[in-house]
């Protein structure tokens, strides 16, 4: 009777730790900046119990931010993560199964100006005005000159205005290698008092 009561206890408690994949799961979401908003997909064990998948979650804005391949190693207290979100770990890379982002090296399209147009570069269009200012003042800290409107229940955050194209499109490329926000360019117009 003991035994089979030892034995009981061992199967519960193997059972209670969960899969290696599961426990990798909460390994790799602790690593994200809003774990409760990990969402997982094509996870896989690898040689050595560790394990190769591809996460997304939440950034500091609310938004996702699209799916990254990671790898999780098993170590002694639980999993060593790597996520790898600009495809440029061979590590990972070659464990995984998955190619390495190579720099594409384009020929620089000249950008057609329209005399006497203004352009802004588009951060974030949110519905709290707690977020755009949040945003702003990030921005304002790391030496941009943001400007918000209010319109629809959207506040949105902008940089400009830019008296052409091509430096609102530096400024935009600028923005994403720096800060890792995707804007996008459209033609300046004047703030207009919130209207809430």
């Amino acid at each position: 009777m003991r035994g089979l009561l030892v034995m009981g206890l061992a199967f519960a408690v193997a059972g209670c730790g969960g899969s290696d994949i599961d426990r990798a799961r909460t390994a790799v979401a602790d690593r994200l900046k809003d774990p409760d908003s990990a969402k997982f997909r094509n996870e896989r064990q690898v040689a050595d119990g560790g394990v190769c998948g591809e996460v997304n979650g939440k950034n500091g804005f609310g938004a996702y931010s699209g799916f990254a391949p990671f790898f999780a190693m098993k170590a002694p207290d639980g999993f060593d993560v790597v996520i790898d979100s600009s495809l440029s770990d061979p590590f990972v890379s070659k464990i995984c199964g998955y190619t390495i982002a190579s720099p594409q090296i384009e020929e620089p399209v000249q950008t057609k100006e329209i005399p006497g147009v203004q352009w802004a570069v588009q951060v974030a269009s949110v519905s709290s005005e707690q977020t755009a200012e949040k945003l702003s003042q990030e921005l304002i800290a790391s030496g941009w000159k943001p400007y918000t409107t209010r319109r629809e229940g959207k506040s949105r955050v902008l940089l400009g205005p830019f008296s052409t194209r091509s430096e609102a499109n530096a400024s935009m490329d600028e923005l994403a290698s720096k800060k890792a926000l995707k804007g996008f360019v459209l033609r300046y117009s004047k703030p207009e008092t919130s209207s809430k």
